[in-house]
C-alpha cells in the first residue's frame, strides 16, 4: 500500500476514499451511526433541539429576532416526514454536516496536491472537540452557519479561479443562506474578500461585475426574513445587543477586555485536540528541524490561512467597538473552519510519511472512542457515566399515558420550561405547546394543562399549593392539580432507582396562559 504523501500529480492514482462522493458518503455514514445510536436509545430531545421543537409548530417567514430562520425551515420540512421527533433534528444536523465536509474536502483538494491528504484533512475535523463531540447533543443554527461558510469559501474560490459569473451568483445565493443561518455570518464573507484583496494573486482575479451580483443574489434569498423583520419593527439590534452582552452597566473598556479574553480562550479551546496533535506529530517542522520541498503553500491554501487571520482580527475589532462579552468556544466555528486546510497544505511541503499514518490512526481511533464513549451515558444514565443532569434520558415518556387519559393529546399544553415543552410535543404531536419564551402561533384548544417539573423528589406540599407557588398568581383557580412521576431507565439498576416528578394542573380554557 502506498504511503499517504505519495501521488504528487493532482488527480493521479486517486483512491476511492479520496473522491468527493466517498468523503461525503463516509461522513454521512458516520452521522447515520450516531443518529441511530442516539435515536434508538432515547427519544428525548436534548439541548437546543427541545426549544426548536416548540418553535416550529408552524412554518413562518421568521421566528425570532435573535436567530434567523433557515434552521427552523429545514427542521419543519424534516418534521413533515419524521414528525416532531429526535429523528428530524438529527437528520437535519447530520445532513448539513456531511454537506459541509464535502465542501471542505473540495477546498482541500485545491489546496493540497495529494488527494489522500485532502481526504484525511476533511476527516480530521472530527479532532476538533466542537465537531467530534459537542455537536452530537447540541448545536442547531451553528451547523447551518458551518455549512454556509464551507460552501461560501468553495464557490468564492471557484468564482475567482474561473471568472464565471455563475459561480459569483452561487456564492451570493449561499451567502443569502448564510445570512438566514446566523447573524454572525457576514463576518466570514468580509474575511474572505479581505483575504483575497490582500493577496496580489487573488486580487487580480476579482471581477467587479461578479461582486455586484453577490449582494443581489443574497438579497433575493434573504428577502422573506427581511420582510418579516420590517413587519416586526426595528427591534433586532436591541435583541442582539442583549444577547451579546453589549447592553451592560459595566464600562466599555472592561467589557472589551473581557470579550477579548474570552476570544483568546475560545480560540485555544476550539483548537483542541486537532492543533495540539499536529504540533506533537509534526514537531520537526515546527522546530525547524526539517526542510520543505517548496518554499510556500499554494494560492488556495494561502487564501484559507489569510481568511482565518482576517476572521480573528475582524472579531477582535468588533469586540473592541461594541464591547461584546458573549463570546464562547462554541462560537468559533467560522473563525477556525479553514485552519486545518492551511495547516495540512503547509505540512504537505515537508514530505512526512509515517506521521501522516499516525495521524490517520489517531483520527480513526478518536472517531471510534467518541462513538463508544456515548454508549454508557445512554445505557446507564447516572452521574458516573453522563454527569448530573443527563437530560437526554429523562423519562418524559412516562407522562404520556396519564396525560393522554386527561385529554392532553389535542389540548393546549403550557410548559414551565423549554425541555418539558419540546418533549411534550414529541409525545403529543397534535397538541398546542406553549412556553414562557415561545408564543404559540396555533389556535387555542378546548382543554388546557399547565405542566411543570419538580425534580427527582416528590414535593412535600400538596399539588394545589405547589401550583400556586409556581404560577405566581398568573391564573385563577385550576380545575384539578396532581403530581405525575417517571422512572429513569438503566441497564442494570432496578426500576425506580431514580425518578422525576412533574406537576399537572388543568386550567379553564379562557385562562390567559391558555389563550
Amino acid at each position: 500500500m502506498k504511503s499517504l504523501p505519495e501521488a504528487p500529480i493532482r488527480g493521479a492514482d486517486t483512491p476511492f476514499y479520496a473522491t468527493p462522493l466517498a468523503v461525503w458518503g463516509i461522513v454521512a455514514l458516520w452521522g447515520l451511526a450516531h443518529l441511530f445510536l442516539r435515536a434508538m436509545s432515547t427519544p428525548v430531545l436534548g439541548t437546543d433541539d427541545m426549544f426548536e421543537n416548540v418553535l416550529v409548530q408552524t412554518l413562518e417567514p421568521g421566528y425570532m429576532l435573535r436567530q434567523p430562520p433557515l434552521y427552523e425551515w429545514l427542521l419543519w420540512s424534516a418534521q413533515q416526514v419524521f414528525g416532531p421527533t429526535i429523528w428530524s433534528a438529527l437528520f437535519v444536523k447530520y445532513c448539513l454536516i456531511s454537506v459541509a465536509a464535502l465542501f471542505l474536502f473540495l477546498i482541500a483538494r485545491k489546496a493540497l496536491e495529494n488527494p489522500r491528504l485532502a481526504a484525511l484533512c476533511a476527516f480530521s475535523y472530527s479532532l476538533y472537540y466542537q465537531f467530534g463531540w459537542n455537536l452530537h447533543e447540541g448545536v442547531t443554527h451553528t451547523v447551518v452557519l458551518t455549512t454556509a461558510c464551507a460552501a461560501s469559501a468553495f464557490f468564492f474560490i471557484k468564482a475567482l479561479d474561473t471568472g464565471r459569473l455563475g459561480f459569483y451568483l452561487l456564492f451570493g445565493a449561499v451567502a443569502g443562506a448564510g445570512l438566514l443561518g446566523k447573524h454572525s455570518y457576514p463576518i466570514f464573507v468580509v474575511a474572505l474578500v479581505l483575504a483575497a484583496l490582500s493577496d496580489g494573486a487573488w486580487r487580480a482575479k476579482i471581477r467587479l461585475s461578479g461582486l455586484v451580483l453577490v449582494p443581489v443574489a443574497a438579497a433575493i434569498v434573504y428577502s422573506p426574513y427581511a420582510v418579516w423583520i420590517l413587519t416586526e419593527g426595528l427591534q433586532l439590534f436591541a435583541s442582539v445587543s442583549k444577547t451579546m452582552g453589549v447592553a451592560s452597566e459595566t464600562s466599555h473598556i472592561a467589557r472589551v477586555g473581557e470579550g477579548l479574553g474570552k476570544l483568546a480562550f475560545g480560540l485555544l479551546g476550539f483548537s483542541v485536540i486537532l492543533v495540539p496533535v499536529l504540533l506533537l506529530i509534526f514537531w520537526p517542522r515546527y522546530l525547524g528541524r526539517k526542510e520543505p520541498a517548496t518554499l510556500a503553500v499554494n494560492d488556495v491554501a494561502r487564501l484559507c490561512g489569510r481568511t482565518v487571520l482576517a476572521m480573528v482580527l475582524l472579531t477582535a475589532v468588533m469586540i473592541a467597538i461594541t464591547g461584546a462579552t458573549y463570546v464562547k468556544e462554541r462560537h468559533m466555528h467560522p473563525l477556525m473552519l479553514l485552519l486545518p486546510i492551511y495547516l495540512f497544505a503547509d505540512l504537505e511541503r515537508f514530505g512526512f510519511d509515517r506521521q501522516w499514518r499516525w495521524l490517520a490512526t489517531i483520527v480513526i481511533a478518536t472517531v471510534a472512542v467518541v462513538f463508544l464513549a456515548r454508549v454508557p451515558g445512554l445505557a446507564a444514565p447516572d452521574k458516573f457515566w453522563c454527569g448530573g443532569k443527563c437530560r437526554h434520558m429523562k423519562p418524559y415518556a412516562d407522562l404520556k399515558s396519564p396525560l393522554e387519559a386527561l385529554g392532553a393529546g389535542e389540548a393546549t399544553l403550557v410548559a414551565d420550561d423549554g425541555y418539558t415543552g419540546g418533549n411534550l410535543r414529541v409525545l403529543f404531536p397534535g397538541a398546542r405547546v406553549v412556553t414562557d419564551a415561545i408564543p404559540a402561533r396555533v389556535p387555542p384548544r378546548e382543554k388546557c394543562f399547565f405542566i411543570w417539573e419538580e425534580g427527582d423528589k416528590r414535593p412535600d406540599e400538596p399539588a394545589d399549593q405547589r401550583y400556586k407557588e409556581v404560577v405566581f398568581g398568573k391564573t385563577g383557580e385550576p380545575v384539578s392539580v396532581e403530581y405525575l412521576t417517571g422512572s429513569w431507565p438503566h441497564l442494570w439498576k432496578e426500576d425506580g432507582w431514580r425518578t422525576t416528578w412533574w406537576g399537572v394542573a388543568e386550567l379553564g380554557s379562557n385562562e390567559a396562559l391558555c389563550r
